[in-house]
């Protein structure tokens, strides 16, 4: 079907990705077929079968949709900007009965990974040079930046995102800038 303005194609990518998310809750994705899921989205095998092969076939285009998204984004390593950031997770945001689908225990996929892998990419903090030239202690410090922004990226899908992109990103930047602690425990002193 591919990315469309026509509300007609909109709306059948919405019912199949809200069904394909209701069906997978309790069945393993390799079980559910394309009869069950048109069933399910209320609409007519025919019109999946005009645009698709399979179910695979359906999850891979819109997997395409969300990575050529989140690839037009600049990093947030080469801008230091929090505004980048919160372009990451409206992406994000704007998808999420796809991110549910993937992040379910039942889908036995790993294009999860893949969308995981650009948006941390492009939420990673790094300093401004070039890699060779980091001290071990610089490059510990990203990773554990990194892992830290990649752990709030999981747990804020997994958790529904009910935080707005804006909130998210205040967390990772402001953690990043600040340190943990300091944002934490705003009251105490630590000894530095």
């Amino acid at each position: 079907m591919k990315r469309s303005r026509d509300i007609r194609v909109v709306r059948t990518q919405t019912a199949l990705l809200e069904a394909l998310e209701r069906l997978i809750q309790t069945k393993k994705l390799s079980g559910i077929t394309i009869t069950e899921l048109c069933t399910e989205a209320d609409i007519n095998r025919n019109t999946f079968y005009y645009h698709y092969n399979n179910i695979i076939e359906f999850l891979d285009e819109h997997k395409q949709i969300v990575l050529d998204e989140l690839n037009d984004i600049t990093d947030v390593s080469t801008t230091h900007s929090k505004e980048n950031l919160i372009e990451i997770f409206n992406v994000l945001k704007y998808h999420p009965h796809f991110l549910n689908i993937l992040i379910s225990p039942n889908c036995d996929l790993d294009l999860f990974n893949d969308i995981f892998a650009i948006a941390s990419k492009k939420a990673s903090f790094s300093l401004s040079k070039h890699e060779d030239d980091f001290t071990n202690k610089e490059l510990l410090l990203c990773t554990y930046c990194n892992a830290g922004c990649n752990a709030v990226i999981r747990s804020w899908i997994l958790n529904g995102m009910r935080e707005t992109p804006e909130e998210i990103a205040d967390i990772i930047w402001e953690s990043s800038k600040k340190g943990i602690f300091s944002l934490m425990f705003p009251n105490e002193s630590f000894n530095y």
